[in-house]
């Protein structure tokens, strides 16, 4: 089961890259559905392999789901990301930047930031 994970650090990243399986399953679902009506041939194969295709989709998820998580803080912007527990690095789900985490589970910058004031660098001219 860890070889589903490989591509998700947090939570709201499973969420986002899952929900097309849910949005296209139940949009061909839907039109399998109006075709049975119209032209059974088609439709009757068309909505069980979308119920499958669903079916599985909501297993994958809830494998996926079975994965502890913890809550951990962006050092850049301070919002809150579901990581998974086995994750040492993940890039944050409002700002996008990398973060690490260190061994005692605290989060430590990936990129260091530019604090030097605007008005002190130099200008493009």
């Amino acid at each position: 089961m860890a070889s589903l994970k490989i591509e998700f650090a947090t939570v709201r990243e499973l969420e986002k890259k899952t929900a097309s399986i849910f949005k296209y399953g139940g949009g061909a679902l839907l039109a399998g559905i109006v075709l049975i009506f119209v032209f059974p041939p088609i439709g009757i194969p068309l909505a069980a392999l979308a119920a499958v295709a669903l079916l599985g989709g909501i297993i994958y998820v809830s494998m996926l789901g079975k994965e502890r998580s913890r809550a951990i803080y962006c050092p850049y912007c301070s919002s809150k990301n579901d990581v998974y527990a086995s994750r040492r690095e993940f890039a944050c789900d409002m700002c996008r930047r990398p973060v690490k985490i260190g061994d005692n589970g605290e989060a430590i910058m990936a990129q260091p930031i530019d604090l030097t004031a605007r008005h002190n660098q130099p200008s493009e001219d």
